[in-house]
């Protein structure tokens, strides 16, 4: 074995890994010398054969002993060569690509030349293929192709905005084998946005990997674009403001177009003083840059103002007809938003989701002079942007939940944020479907709430069981999704609920547990399990209903369970055959529910096995789903709150409401004498922090009925029981509702931003830049104050990180910050200003990115792609060069310098270790049999040669039969 791997590898070296040769030269000495002296006398009364033989064998022992103390190891030179492919996707770089051919199709083209031809490609050179634009994807692993790359290469829609260079070349460094030559192709523009070329190019250096460089080449000829929108970041309620619109032409003669502008949503009169609606103003632009200004009158009712700008450009017949556009090329760059802070009465926002009983506290809250916006109320009029959020100084969410019915990840996410970052006010009142009982459980919201969804694992509340029966679905990545949704129904429950997942297992021949069904605990060990599930295709639904029902003989089921409220959810595509009517009528019988979610539709029969199933057991029935799936999870979570109804507690005869400590002290309870008892309530616990008020508790057990807290920047509010005429019917019919309620409100919400303070926020090359301007109110500058906060960029209520910012003073009572500003979209900056008494306030501020930095460019940037070839060694290659695609894995070349190079060389490890360690315990063997058994050389000798002459006996019959053999033959040819 040994001898073949050596001679697999002709260019193998042998190398010490923990010593060099001498000193493993003098290690032996040292070790052999006193073998051999010692060993002298006590071989003497072996023959002296068997005495030198000894003495070769234990030399040999210590020889492979040192090399294995010394790390030996055996390399091989690689001669395979791996190039992978960096292929520019940004928008820029599609201006490079040929009329009617993507830069994903020229690549494809290119590298299939490079595998045709004259060519120096070796079957086994490999290549990679990796896409990148604001980020990097793989799209090709390196393989050693042949033939062609159609049905190779996974393609992958741009996503991200702008271009990484760094991201692709360090992905791709990454990428690479370690048993081959290496030797990196970027297919680029030259154009970046973001990342750190410089490090980039200094690790592939490190690496000894050259980076070759084919330029995409354009240019953008007679080009107009809006290169800035400025809006001001405040302006109050009763002023007019204006707009700047800065546009550049890059024609050498004047354009002619329209100037649109847009607010919220509607065409914004740009002439007051023409009678009718005038939405569009005629500009001339020259040369260069070009502003446009545009007066904005007041209107009242509304905190936040978002415009937008349209450049529309002249149009004139072309040719055959098809009316062109003069002087400008791209559309995508003629729009851009902005957004302004309008500062008046503050408002409220009210989502009630109770039914109708939630007018009463909006009746009170009206007569107590708080504005609530009569424009949303319900769920489904929740705010999807963190701009229309920030509109509101506190939000009120009446018995809403999260999931299906509720407010989706993104809302709830964006209204943690708008609490926590941005100095909101929330606060949360019960019901049946809200707090643990409407799904919070371990979502971003539960974190800036004074309370917590679980209890106390003193409470000794019934607890729920939620089996989840997992088949494959025929969607696109139904295994993710199902993974998705079976991962957030575990995270609705409470550490003691039941949790049993269940698939089809192809390898079992039936329904599997993925995980048994038994107590969440901390859910490490059930989300582990979800991600491992390996979804086969069930072929009915009986034997996993059975499984969940009555358990194996290694797990139990759901009759086994002390559960109070026990549910299945089945995610299908509905094609397994139906349960038997038996197993079914079980499962109604000990009342057990189940709830179906198809996925894919099979048509109405198939539909009628998911309606079944769930009308049945008293269910709800989902679907089919087959464009969406990202509302999958969202049905998940309203599912598995079924099983955590133990978490309302209801009593007709009335719970006691109890003052604490907190009371005292609390501003929100002055002058609230006492609260009358309520019938209803969702179990929570107080958050263990001493930021956590909690002024009124229920019962004996001291649960929380109203808590408040500082969080971040805001404030938040939970009242466990309703606000109408169901739980706290008393309550709501008393003279201190309106009153206690007004305080609530008014305790949380946001305090309106002083005029002390003037934002500026600007954006430049990719780079955000605020500045604060403080005044006191004698006008003079207020200096030596701590101005922090956070930025919150587009991709922020996404689960994105927000940025932190802390201003510097640059100035008597200016301070100023930068923060990355690349990604199109809104900033919105939530910033606190403490002076040097202590005294803080609320700020904000935040601007728009318009388009893509990379397209205001208009052209490539050859020299930027040309500087990575020369600091890496690699060469310049002509775009889509078919004979430079010949020479794709040539291991000599010229570089870019002029310079005569060859690919790094490179070795791989060969496995020596495990084959030595045999041979050291096989000549230790040999070494103590020569000492101990002795060996009569005369018959050894006798033995060899009976056996070579059995050798040449068999060797010459088997000769003397082939030559019968022929010569019978060609007798019987001759005869024939």
């Amino acid at each position: 074995m040994l001898f073949a791997l050596l001679k697999a590898s002709p260019l193998a070296i042998i190398r010490l890994e923990h010593l060099d040769w001498l000193e493993a030269l003098g290690l032996f000495l040292a070790m052999a010398v006193p073998i051999v002296l010692l060993g002298v006398k006590p071989l003497k009364s072996l023959g002296p054969v068997r005495r030198w033989v000894a003495l070769a064998a234990r030399l040999l022992v210590v020889a492979l002993v040192v090399l294995i103390l010394a790390g030996v190891r055996m390399e091989r030179e690689n001669r395979v060569i791996e190039v992978i492919v960096l292929a520019d996707q940004s928008e820029s770089a599609q201006q490079a690509a040929g009329a009617g051919t993507t830069i994903r199709q020229q690549v494809t083209q290119y590298l299939q030349a490079a595998m045709q031809g004259e060519t120096v490609k070796k079957p086994d050179d490999r290549v990679g293929l990796i896409s990148f634009d604001g980020d990097a994807y793989v799209d090709l692993i390196p393989t050693n192709l042949t033939t062609s790359l159609s049905g190779q290469t996974t393609a992958v829609n741009r996503q991200t905005p702008g271009t990484d260079v760094a991201a692709a070349v360090q992905l791709g460094l990454a990428s690479f084998n370690e048993d081959a030559r290496k030797r990196l192709l970027l297919v680029w523009d030259g154009n970046l946005t973001e990342g750190d070329i410089d490090a980039a190019i200094d690790l592939a250096k490190a690496q000894n990997v050259p980076i070759d460089v084919m330029p995409l080449k354009y240019r953008v000829e007679n080009e107009v674009f809006v290169e800035r929108f400025v809006a001001p970041t405040w302006r109050r309620e009763e002023e007019p403001f204006s707009l700047d619109v800065i546009l550049n032409n890059t024609a050498a003669f004047p354009v002619r177009g329209t100037l649109r502008i847009e607010q919220e949503g509607a065409p914004l009169d740009l002439d007051p003083t023409q009678p009718g609606l005038q939405t569009g103003r005629p500009v001339t632009l020259q040369p260069g840059r070009n502003r446009e200004s545009i007066l904005v009158e007041p209107l009242e009712g509304v905190d936040v103002r978002r415009f937008k700008a349209v450049f529309e450009p002249e149009r004139r017949a072309g040719p055959g007809g098809q009316q062109v556009p003069v002087g400008d090329t791209l559309a995508s760059n003629n729009t851009a938003n902005a957004f302004t802070f309008v500062r008046g009465k503050g408002k409220v926002l009210y989502i009630d989701n109770t039914g109708g009983g939630g007018e009463m506290l909006a009746q009170a809250l009206t007569r107590e002079g708080i504005t609530i916006d009569p424009n949303r109320g319900d769920v489904a009029s929740f705010p999807t942007s963190l701009i229309d959020l920030l509109a509101y100084d506190a939000v009120i969410l009446a018995n809403v939940p999260h999931g299906v019915g509720g407010l989706n990840d993104q809302q709830q996410r964006m209204l943690a944020q708008y609490v926590h970052d941005t100095g909101g006010g929330l606060v949360m009142i019960g019901g049946p479907d809200t707090f643990g009982a409407g799904g919070w459980q371990e979502s971003e919201l539960e974190e800036v709430l004074p309370v917590d969804m679980d209890v106390p694992a003193k409470r000794q509340i019934p607890k729920g069981a939620l089996v989840l029966i997992m088949h494959s679905t025929e969607m696109a990545q139904g295994n993710y999704w199902a993974e998705q949704c079976a991962i957030k129904a575990a995270e609705v429950l409470n550490r003691r609920d039941d949790i049993g997942v269940l698939s089809y297992n192809w390898q079992a021949g039936g329904a599997a547990w993925d995980y048994p069904l038994q107590e969440k605990g901390d859910g490490s060990r059930v989300y582990g399990a979800i991600k491992n599930m390996q979804l086969g295709d069930m072929p009915d639904f009986n034997d996993a209903m059975d499984l969940a029902l009555h358990g194996d003989a290694n797990s139990r089921g759901l009759l086994a369970s002390d559960a109070r409220q026990k549910h299945v959810i089945i995610i299908s595509d509905m094609d397994p055959a139906p349960p038997a009517q038996r197993l079914l009528q079980d499962y109604v019988d000990n009342q057990i529910s189940i709830s179906t979610v198809q996925c894919y539709g099979h048509g109405q029969a198939l539909q009628q096995v998911a309606v079944q199933l769930a009308e049945v057991t008293g269910g709800r029935v989902y679907g089919p789903i087959e464009t969406n799936p990202s509302q999958l999870p969202q049905i998940f979570i309203k599912e598995a709150t079924i099983v955590r109804r133990s978490l309302i507690k209801e009593d007709s005869a009335g719970l006691a409401v109890s003052r604490t400590l907190d009371a005292a002290g609390s501003q929100l309870m002055s002058g609230i004498p006492e609260v009358p008892p309520v019938y209803g309530y969702v179990l929570t616990s107080k958050k263990d922090s001493p930021l956590v008020e909690v002024p009124l508790v229920l019962g004996d057990e001291r649960d929380p009925l109203f808590a408040i807290w500082q969080t971040g920047l805001g404030k938040a509010a939970a009242w466990t029981s309703d606000a109408h005429n169901k739980w706290a019917v008393n309550f709501a019919g008393g003279e201190d509702y309106d009153k206690f309620w007004a305080q609530a409100v008014r305790g949380v919400s946001r305090a309106a931003q002083s005029g002390d303070f003037e934002i500026r926020t600007t954006v430049e090359n990719g780079r955000g830049k605020v500045i604060v301007e403080a005044l006191g109110d004698d006008a003079r500058f207020r200096s030596n104050m701590l101005i922090g906060g956070r930025v919150l960029g587009p991709r922020s209520a996404s689960g994105e990180e927000t940025g932190g910012l802390q201003l510097v003073q640059t100035s008597p009572g200016t301070y100023e910050a930068e923060f990355d500003a690349r990604e199109e979209g809104p900033y919105v900056l939530a910033l606190t200003a403490v002076d040097p008494e202590g005294n803080q306030t609320a700020l904000r501020g935040g601007t728009s990115v318009n388009g893509s930095e990379e397209m205001m460019a208009l052209e490539d940037n050859e020299a930027a792609a040309m500087n990575v070839a020369r600091a890496t060694g690699g060469r310049v290659i002509p775009a889509w060069s078919v004979s430079a695609a010949n020479d794709l894995y040539a291991v000599d070349y010229i570089d870019a310098l002029g310079n005569e190079m060859s690919l790094a060389r490179s070795t791989s490890p060969l496995p020596i270790w495990d084959w030595l360690i045999p041979v050291l315990l096989g000549l230790i063997l040999i070494d103590v049999a020569i000492r101990r058994i002795a060996w009569d050389w005369q018959a050894t000798k006798a033995v060899v040669a009976r056996a070579g002459e059995r050798v040449r006996l068999i060797t010459a019959t088997t000769r003397e039969e082939i030559e019968g053999r022929r010569a019978g033959d060609a007798a019987t040819l001759g005869a024939l």
